[in-house]
């Protein structure tokens, strides 16, 4: 078992019911791993000051009942890049609450947040205002490479501290009927009893878990709807955190390229969503890596 702990939470605040959510999440995080905890605000120009420093004063009162130490800070500017240059400090992680916008159907996550989720440097926690403070069953949402495992063992301390158990989920792309005779095996069985790599790194990723002492599953899904097929999984593991993994934030361009998975998942999730970093190890390592792994 490694010796890997969450000490430090950075918690974002603002005037909002959202904000008052995660907040009860980050005292949650701080009772169960032995956590301390910064309130940290960020002041716009035209914001009503005095609404933040109450914010602020609220969030400290109800972390000071489980956390370790609680400090407040605040400062004047602009949100992300105050956000992420605090994270810089030292945290193992940032919590924040989200208030997508519109209707059911069509809600729209802020840039902004979106944002803090591809340029904070730590895994990045986004509570809805909705959600209940529950950590116990956690879904894992990943891709079968090698690149997810850093995320992984985050999760896993995660975990171990919140004493939760974890569901691995990978979706496989459905094969077209003619071709399924001769397609790769589907199920969760199959899979991890093979030799492929996506075998070899599915079972790793288990490993980290149950190294650290954990109750992991694996879930494979055949399905061409990502978004729909993770809140189907989770309704069914009864998940009341999901986690997304995503790459460095490189602009408009890169962020594009990468695919819109994880703002939709956090958008339309009833639950909160953790963003950890993936290390994507460059195409040329990559293909390496295949060629060598078979």
């Amino acid at each position: 078992m490694s010796d890997s702990t969450i000490q430090k939470v950075l918690l974002l605040v603002e005037d909002s019911a959202a904000a008052r959510t995660a907040t009860r999440f980050a005292a949650l995080l701080a009772e169960r791993c032995g956590a301390a905890v910064t309130a940290f605000s960020v002041i716009h120009r035209a914001e009503v000051r005095a609404e933040l420093e109450g914010a602020l004063a609220e969030a400290a009162t109800t972390l000071g009942k489980s956390a370790v130490s609680v400090e407040t800070a605040r400062v004047e500017g602009d949100l992300v890049r105050e956000a992420a240059k605090k994270a810089r400090e030292g945290y193992d992680v940032t919590v924040l609450g989200t208030s997508p916008r519109g209707s059911r159907e069509s809600r729209r996550l802020s840039l902004a947040v979106w944002q803090i989720a591809k340029t904070v440097e730590t895994p990045v926690m986004m509570v809805p205002e909705s959600a209940k403070p529950s950590l116990d069953r956690i879904l894992l949402c990943t891709g079968g490479e090698r690149y997810i495992e850093k995320g992984a063992r985050f999760v896993a301390t995660l975990a171990r501290c919140a004493r939760a158990q974890v569901s691995l989920l990978h979706i496989l792309p459905v094969a077209p009927e003619m071709y399924r005779a001769w397609s790769q095996p589907r199920s969760s069985e199959e899979i991890l009893k093979g030799e492929s790599r996506l075998a070899r790194q599915l079972r790793g990723q288990l490993e980290i878990f149950r190294k650290e002492g954990i109750e992991a599953n694996l879930v494979v899904e055949e399905s061409d709807g990502i978004e729909r097929t993770i809140f189907d999984v989770s309704r069914r593991v009864e998940a009341n955190l999901i986690v997304v993994g995503s790459s460095p934030h490189r602009g408009a361009l890169r962020t594009s390229m990468l695919g819109n998975v994880p703002r939709e998942v956090i958008t339309r999730s009833s639950v909160p969503v953790l963003v950890v970093r993936s290390s994507p190890t460059g195409l040329l390592k990559d293909l390496w890596q295949i060629i060598t792994e078979g």
